[in-house]
């Protein structure tokens, strides 16, 4: 049976002609031929992909500075207007930077995209556990505000909540007060009088005048000091 590789057939047991033969050995070294040039250029185009992919992959891979996030600040009076590429900076009390919400020390997180909007995320360092947020948007940034609450625990003192909201007290002995924070829509006062004399004929205590600010009180009776606190937005 002929092969397809081989044009000649040959009979066991018989004398092969000699013409049939090299005719044979030139379609076999012929088909070898084929077959190595055949696996040479299988090897060179798998050489070129892989040649090709490498490169792809040398372009498109990230740069290792992308890949840190994470800096440790060691100049004194860096701007933290300054800080739009997203990642997180450490200041310590050594190199502490201009427009800081409060305090003297923290953490500074920056993400989102100048495009659109970039958000900084402080954590007040040291003792103060405060945490401040602000947006970069139509080229400029907004107020730092306080998204913990707590900002003064003293007398006068205040809680600010994320919400707006703001709750303020303090004991005085003086009858104008003047609030830590300004209001700027509204503000709600109570206060309480300290002082009592028997001898007086009459005794009244009252705000006489109330701003966003502060306000005032009169008192006829006898005023050693009082207590007030007020909530408003």
């Amino acid at each position: 049976m002929t092969n397809s590789m081989i044009p000649n057939s040959l009979i066991p047991g018989t004398k092969a002609n000699a013409s049939d033969l090299n005719e044979n050995f030139a379609a076999l070294a012929n088909a070898i031929t084929q077959m190595k040039n055949s696996a040479s250029a299988d090897i060179s185009n798998l050489n070129d992909t892989l040649n090709d992919m490498v490169e792809k992959v040398n372009n498109e891979k990230a740069d290792k500075s992308d890949l840190i996030t994470e800096f440790t600040i060691t100049e004194e009076e860096t701007d933290l207007n300054n800080y739009k590429k997203k990642g997180t900076y450490i200041f310590s009390e050594n190199y502490t930077p201009l427009n800081i919400p409060k305090g003297t020390a923290g953490i500074l997180i920056v993400t989102g995209d100048e495009t659109s909007v970039i958000k900084q995320i402080w954590f007040s360092g040291n003792e103060n556990n405060e945490i401040f947020t602000r947006n970069f948007s139509n080229s400029e940034w907004s107020d730092w505000q306080s998204s913990t609450g707590i900002s003064n625990c003293d007398n006068p003192g205040y809680l600010r909540f994320a919400n707006g909201l703001i709750l303020q007290w303090a004991s005085h002995t003086s009858h104008t007060i003047t609030y830590p924070i300004a209001y700027t829509t509204f503000a709600a006062p109570l206060f309480t009088k300290a002082g009592y004399n028997a001898g007086a004929a009459r005794s009244d205590t009252g705000i006489v005048s109330q701003k966003l600010t502060g306000f005032n009180i009169g008192s006829s009776g006898a005023f050693n000091h009082m207590q007030w606190i007020v909530i408003g937005i």
